[in-house]
């Protein structure tokens, strides 16, 4: 199988990418923000499946919600409709599609496109509404607590918590491409809303508790009150943000 992902060099598309091109019978093409709507257009009829990932959340005008995280999805679904091409399409959208804010309100536009062209054209179609994805190649100081948590503290830098008692609702990001995977190597049919497991649920008081453990304990694993796979999960997440001379100093 071919699979387009548009956002292939983001953080959930260069794990894609990586774990794609280490399965028998899977290869990855890529669409990017330097690519344009007509290498977009040439893509989609070379694809077997889309994963369409691409999307904004902290633009520099709030413009760009509707250019990008509506616009491309509406795209992409007019060039499935005109192709007559039915196949799979996978959406990341956000559990904020529930909440009445631009970027909210942008990714549940984004989840009517895609519903509507599968429940009017029978085109195979999944969304998922993430909740906070955390894992290697996050970004820090963006959209990911848990990356600025693990940046800051093995980077001797302050985190700042308002409030210590605020719960998160976490998804690690080697089970979000394993769901991922699973769904394109089934005979996924009609539209469905699809969820990540397990989900985890920590306060941001506890979180950067456990951060500071490991750090505390020369990276050794610490497993406290946390579910163990989550801690490992985190665990793996905090030395990805660790140099080569943190290690040596273990």
């Amino acid at each position: 199988m071919k699979i387009l992902i548009t956002g292939a060099k983001g953080f959930i598309g260069k794990n894609l990418t990586i774990r794609l091109n280490e399965v028998e019978g899977f290869s990855s093409i890529p669409f990017t923000k330097e690519d344009s709507l007509k290498s977009l257009q040439e893509k989609i009829n070379q694809s077997d499946a889309i994963v369409h990932l691409a999307g904004v959340n902290r633009p520099k005008n709030d413009s760009e919600f509707n250019k990008i995280n509506v616009g491309l999805t509406e795209f992409i679904c007019q060039e499935l409709r005109a192709s007559n091409k039915k196949i799979p399409i996978l959406l990341s959208s956000s559990t904020q599609a529930k909440l009445d804010n631009e970027y909210g309100r942008s990714k549940y536009l984004a989840e009517t496109f895609v519903e509507k062209l599968s429940t009017e054209t029978d085109n195979p179609a999944g969304i998922y509404q993430f909740p906070g994805v955390f894992g290697r190649w996050c970004k820090p100081n963006y959209n990911s607590v848990v990356a600025t948590f693990c940046h800051n503290i093995a980077n001797n830098i302050p985190v700042k918590i308002n409030d210590p008692t605020s719960m998160l609702r976490l998804v690690y990001i080697d089970d979000v491409i394993s769901e991922i995977i699973k769904c394109l190597t089934s005979n996924l049919t009609g539209f469905s809303r699809r969820n990540i497991n397990p989900e985890y649920s920590i306060s941001l008081g506890e979180l950067a508790t456990q951060i500071e453990n490991f750090k505390k304990s020369n990276n050794k694993i610490c497993f406290g009150k946390s579910d163990i796979n989550f801690t490992r999960a985190l665990y793996k997440t905090y030395i990805s943000y660790l140099t080569p001379d943190d290690f040596s100093s273990t």
